[in-house]
């Protein structure tokens, strides 16, 4: 049977129709959507990077087999008083580096990541959050890692201090996943060595050793902190 032109062009309309209200029905659900794959994709991606990190510390860490001693020297008088803190500027920038590359070799190491939403949680009540199957997306990454270092000082007890030094990562990162790109920024510090100064301190640190083309005149930052400045 041979189809008039106007029965063509009301076909014809009628697909459209219905591929308009489609496109209208599926961008108002994405719209819906979209707040719910943010906080999960934000939440997915936070993980990746802490978990990164800890990875990235434990095996540069184990790697370096790193003791106080080889990152800060104590300089004592003839009597055993602490006189002054050195610290090795090559061994914390070196730590640095290593931990930076590996931070970024692991996150980088997997093409994408999954992340899975339960049916429940699109729906805008605390009754269906989390319940229902799991809605799967794949989510790619991108992320740079900062690393510092930093120190602290705690008493622990007469003529002893208890000394940590610090790892400070600090982690930038950039996610695509269902037509949504994110970023996202988080950090977390770690001890990178300890050790109780046993002996009479004295109130401040002053003799710190460093590169001066370096800034890592940040890890002793603070010496009045036996003072409790």
């Amino acid at each position: 049977m041979k189809l008039s032109k106007k029965s063509i062009l009301t076909a014809i309309r009628a697909w459209l129709c219905l591929l308009l209200a489609l496109l209208i029905v599926f961008g108002v659900s994405y719209y819906k959507m979209l707040p719910v794959i943010k906080r999960y994709a934000e939440s997915v991606a936070e993980t990746v990077m802490l978990n990164s990190a800890n990875e990235a510390v434990i095996a540069v860490l184990r790697d370096e087999d790193i003791t106080y001693d080889e990152i800060a020297k104590l300089s004592r008088t003839e009597d055993g008083a602490v006189q002054s803190l050195e610290i090795d500027v090559y061994k914390i920038n070196n730590l640095k580096s290593r931990i930076s590359n590996e931070i970024s070799r692991i996150i980088g190491g997997r093409e994408e990541y999954k992340v899975s939403i339960p049916v429940g949680s699109f729906f805008d009540t605390p009754y269906t959050s989390g319940i229902g199957p799991k809605v799967p997306f794949k989510m790619q990454m991108t992320t740079t890692a900062f690393v510092d270092f930093t120190h602290e000082f705690r008493s622990a007890g007469i003529n002893q201090v208890l000394h940590l030094i610090h790892i400070k990562i600090n982690i930038r990162g950039s996610f695509v996943t269902a037509w949504y790109t994110g970023s996202i920024t988080t950090q977390t510090t770690a001890i990178a060595a300890q050790t109780v100064i046993v002996g009479a301190t004295p109130d401040a640190f002053t003799n710190v050793i460093e590169d001066v083309d370096d800034n890592t005149a940040g890890l002793i930052n603070d010496y009045g902190a036996l003072t409790g400045e």
